[in-house]
Formats: C-alpha cells, structure tokens, sequence
C-alpha cells in the first residue's frame, strides 16, 4: 500500500489497521489478530513525502469478499490508517497528549483494481475525537473534470445564488455560501 503524505509538520508514526474495529480513547485493534499484527511504523517530517507499507506486513484480501471489503461491518472498517504525531520531549509524559487523524475506509473493485474509499476522518487530540465533514462548495476539479473550465474561477462563487464570492459555511448542511 502507497500512499502520499503532502507534508507532515512533526515526527509521526503510521500504523495500518485491516478490520479495524475502534475501542477505548480512539484505540483502534483488528478484530483478525491471527491475520496480522498492526505494526507502528515511524515517519519523518518533511515535504511531499511517500508512506510505504513494509513488505510483509499487510493481509492477503484474497481471503476477503468484495461485500466484506467494501462495506463498514458496525464499528469494524476493512481499513484504518492511524497516523499519530510523536509529542515533543517535554510533552510526552502528559496524560492525554496524543494527536492523531484516523482514516477509516473500504476497498472497492474499480475496473479490475482494488482502490480505497475513505468513509469516515476523524482527529483526535488531548483527549477529545472530532470528527471531520465535507464542506459541500469546496470544488476540487480539475479541467479533466469539467470541459472547457477556467481553473481562475472555478468554484469560487455562492452555491446557492452562483454570483457572489462564497465566505460562509452554513450547518447544519455544510455548504459554502456568500453572507
């Protein structure tokens, strides 16, 4: 498994959970520990920088229906990326100091490739979990994606009235407006 990691701003550490199920402080385990042990990998900070699972430490998801893999089972996700900053020296023996993102996904066949959806984001920082939601207006086209678009103006306005520069998230709905 590759993934990119645009930029982390401290020492972290990855760990890659299959069938992740969540338990107590936003602890994750799997709920197949015969099938793998989930190993802490560390991660430098930096720029544009690739993660790459070890070999060896993954799950052979031929074991593994399509319906198991691409649908959350409860509380279990078939796939947990738990990135977790290393806290600074003075920090470290601070009760609650950890901060991490949670990705929770699935695995979906596209074509004859297995890829990842993620599902669900979470953060979870001193001793609280957030969970992440889209903001619907943030457009994240690209000219592939939209015939004869003007990348200078693209998604800029009010989703509602498409004239006015959008500044306001409205909730409970989530979409980015002009006030």
């Amino acid at each position: 498994m590759e993934t990119i990691v645009k930029l982390a701003l401290v020492l972290c550490s990855i760990t890659i959970y299959y069938f992740g199920k969540e338990g107590k402080n936003c602890t994750f385990s799997s709920v197949y520990p015969e099938l793998q042990t989930p190993t802490k990998i560390p991660f430098q900070k930096g720029l544009a920088q690739k993660f790459v699972q070890t070999s060896g430490s993954g799950v052979d998801l031929g074991f593994f229906s399509l319906d198991e893999l691409s649908n959350p089972s409860g509380e279990v996700f078939p796939l947990v990326v738990y990135a977790e900053a290393c806290p600074p020296p003075e920090e470290s023996h601070q009760p609650n100091s950890t901060r991490a993102q949670i990705t929770l996904a699935v695995i979906e066949k596209h074509h004859n490739d297995l890829r990842v959806k993620v599902v669900k984001q979470m953060l979870w920082s001193d001793g609280e979990k957030y969970e992440l939601q889209e903001i619907y207006g943030i457009v994240n086209s690209t000219e592939a994606d939209v015939p004869d678009a003007d990348d200078s103006d693209m998604g800029k306005e009010c989703v509602i009235c498409l004239t006015e520069p959008r500044d306001t998230a409205v909730f409970p709905c989530r979409h980015l407006v002009s006030t």
